[in-house]
């Protein structure tokens, strides 16, 4: 496959409908592609569980309504569901990647989900979303995609294994809270998706669900060497990615041309050539080792009733 040097990524902040009415969320992000598509995007990114089936009926065609319109205007998207696990009341939250011929390249289910509580609270009850088990990276005519959602962010070494396996650009999808809560994170989350990109010298993209307008949103859009756009408010936030760039500082290492003085502004730096190369794998080894109050994902195999006992088991650590 042919990669572009060049594209444009949009970035999808919606002001989205739940529960009863979460239907209205297919029309919606139609609209969005469209929006999008006559902007010149290449690549629609849409926040966790949009436009669902996510905290309402799980009866709902908003993917394939997305498939036909990125088939008619020619894009890649990344949507957001609910998908139903293998036992009764049991759930997957999806990111769902389809191309420009209306074709779902992968559905990639979220590894580490959120616990209980905060999914019956975002899901409308529901529960019990199971993590996936296998991490995801796609090939565009645009570059390598890596996939996450939400939060995943936030666990460095998942953004470090998709960088491994060539990743140009992360996406990670996110949900968005209902109403006020204690927790103000926007400026947190544009620190991290900042750090990811950084590090491993790659894009990153983040958006977010707005289910209230009173809440300020978090989408972004990162490179390496700055924040290229971010949106509070509902809405598209637009930027152009350059994968020449990208290569350019993955090839470079910190002495004898970098730290030579610049003949030209596209010699400037602004973060650390050849960073996602210096590593030292044989010192990681504690980063696999079990930890005894590591909330066990897969609590479903000892029956459903047992997800309090993990939940409670960190406060039970001195």
């Amino acid at each position: 496959m042919s990669v572009r040097t060049a594209f444009r990524v949009a970035a999808v902040q919606p002001p989205s409908f739940a529960g009863a009415e979460e239907h209205r969320n297919a029309a919606q992000a139609c609209a969005f592609v469209d929006e999008a598509a006559d902007a010149s995007a290449s690549y629609v990114v849409f926040p966790e569980g949009y436009p669902g089936p996510y905290s309402g009926p799980m009866e709902n065609d908003a993917v394939a309504r997305l498939q036909e319109r990125a088939r008619a205007r020619r894009v890649w998207v990344s949507a957001g569901r609910l998908e139903p696990g293998s036992t009764p009341d049991t759930f997957h939250i999806a990111h769902v990647l389809i191309d420009d011929r209306g074709e779902i390249r992968k559905s990639y289910r979220r590894v580490q989900p959120n616990h209980p509580v905060f999914n019956a609270y975002l899901m409308g009850g529901r529960h019990h979303v199971l993590p996936g088990d296998e991490l995801m990276t796609v090939d565009a005519p645009f570059g390598r995609i890596g996939m996450l959602i939400c939060s995943e962010l936030f666990v460095p070494e998942l953004s470090r294994i998709l960088m491994l396996r060539g990743a140009d650009l992360i996406v990670a999808p996110g949900g968005g809270v209902h109403g006020p809560t204690r927790t103000r994170l926007t400026d947190t989350w544009r620190a991290v998706a900042r750090a990811r990109a950084a590090e491993n010298l790659v894009y990153v993209v983040v958006t977010q669900n707005l289910f209230s307008p009173a809440l300020r949103g978090r989408t972004c859009i990162a490179s390496p060497e700055a924040m290229l756009a971010q949106r509070d408010d509902p809405g598209i936030a637009l930027a152009d990615l350059d994968l020449d760039r990208l290569r350019e500082i993955r090839s470079h290492y910190y002495d004898e041309e970098i730290l030579s003085p610049p003949q030209k502004d596209n010699q400037v730096y602004l973060c650390r050539p050849g960073q996602s190369h210096d590593r030292r794998p044989e010192l990681y080894g504690e980063l696999t080792r079990p930890q005894p109050d590591a909330f066990e994902y897969h609590y479903e195999r000892r029956g459903l009733d047992t997800w309090r006992a993990e939940y409670e088991k960190i406060k039970r650590r001195p």
